[in-house]
């Protein structure tokens, strides 16, 4: 099951407490998640943006991906050529 997939609701949850957040982004997130629409809670709204978040992978991920592919087989020559090709040059 992806996280960020509408079966996501049906996964097991926790709570989770922040500390020490300023004020001011309370306030922010506050009036983001009422504008959502159906005067959306904060809790649901913060939970949304994490839920968000866990679904997109972070730059190290993807480049750990990019590492286990096998290699294209195309030298720098191939490449410069195909892209010239592709330009009408």
């Amino acid at each position: 099951m992806q996280i960020g997939s509408s079966a996501c609701m049906e996964m097991e949850t926790k709570p989770v407490r922040i500390r020490d957040v300023p004020v001011d982004a309370l306030d922010v997130m506050r009036v983001r998640a009422a504008a959502e629409g159906e005067g959306m809670s904060l809790a649901a709204h913060l939970r949304r943006m994490v839920t968000e978040a866990a679904a997109q992978p972070t730059v190290a991920e993807v480049l750990a991906r990019a590492a286990q592919r096998p290699a294209a087989g195309l030298s720098m020559a191939d490449f410069v050529a195909a892209t010239r090709a592709g330009r009408g040059e």
